[in-house]
């Protein structure tokens, strides 16, 4: 059994974190039995790359959700990209690598660096990561953190850029998804593969949200998008209870 440490569902996603539903998606996808647990506050130094998700697997504590999926496809022989061309393969890794090291910084614009969207997004951080802490003693933690995150958009150098060009430049990756999937009920043809389980991670958490944001309203308008949403929702958790207090285990 792999112990999953992953955050809380929230907002009807599995988790608020791409990373953390990218690996979770993954593993109900490869049918690998998993339990999750969700008491970070409990667990979060235990990470061995100090972020989260990470999971327990053989005796062994792992981190990184990207090597966590290559090192379980090696070790349980499950390829989901099984019959992809090398051609396929390689355009499948430029989009999940697109997603997570660029698109994913327009995440931390819209959650932090909007004001109304700050005040909300806080309080889920504090819930996850000073739960029954008084609000006079976590709110001086939160803020720390958040300026913590801006600085590391600045130094990443999509936090030197103004809003509008922010927006420019997460859209254009979201236009080039939705040209690729076109009328494909999946990004690679008929079946999902890693690529969709990284995209349905990351549309899921930029829609999904109560974050208001002109980035926000631009993927709404990609239907094809929002429809492979709903299409894997319901393919790999179906009707899934994703309450917050969700920390059952499941076997698949």
């Amino acid at each position: 059994m792999i112990t999953l440490y992953t955050t809380f569902p929230q907002w009807g996603l599995p988790s608020f974190s791409p990373a953390c539903m990218k690996l979770e998606t993954w593993l109900r996808m490869a049918k690998l039995p998993y339990q999750r647990v969700s008491q970070l506050h409990l667990h979060v130094e235990k990470a061995p790359k100090g972020k989260i998700p990470f999971i327990e697997y053989q005796g062994k504590l792992i981190g990184d959700s990207t090597l966590i999926i290559e090192m379980l496809r090696e070790k349980e022989e499950i390829d989901l990209d099984q019959g992809l061309t090398s051609s396929e393969r390689g355009i499948s890794l430029a989009f999940r690598r697109m997603l997570k090291e660029n698109t994913y910084w327009g995440l931390g614009e819209i959650r932090y660096n909007v004001a109304g969207n700050w005040q909300v997004y806080r309080e889920v951080l504090a819930g996850l990561i000073y739960p029954g802490v008084p609000a006079t003693e976590w709110q001086p933690l939160i803020e720390k953190l958040g300026r913590r995150i801006r600085s590391q958009m600045y130094g990443h150098g999509i936090g030197r850029h103004s809003s509008s060009e922010i927006y420019q430049i997460i859209t254009a990756d979201f236009q080039a998804l939705s040209a690729f999937l076109a009328d494909k009920p999946f990004f690679m043809g008929e079946r999902p593969t890693t690529l969709d389980a990284t995209a349905y991670a990351f549309i899921g958490n930029f829609i999904k949200p109560p974050l208001p944001s002109p980035i926000v309203d631009y993927v709404l308008q990609l239907d094809n998008l929002c429809q492979h949403y709903e299409r894997m929702r319901q393919e790999i958790f179906g009707a899934s209870e994703l309450s917050p207090s969700s920390n059952r285990v499941v076997c698949l």
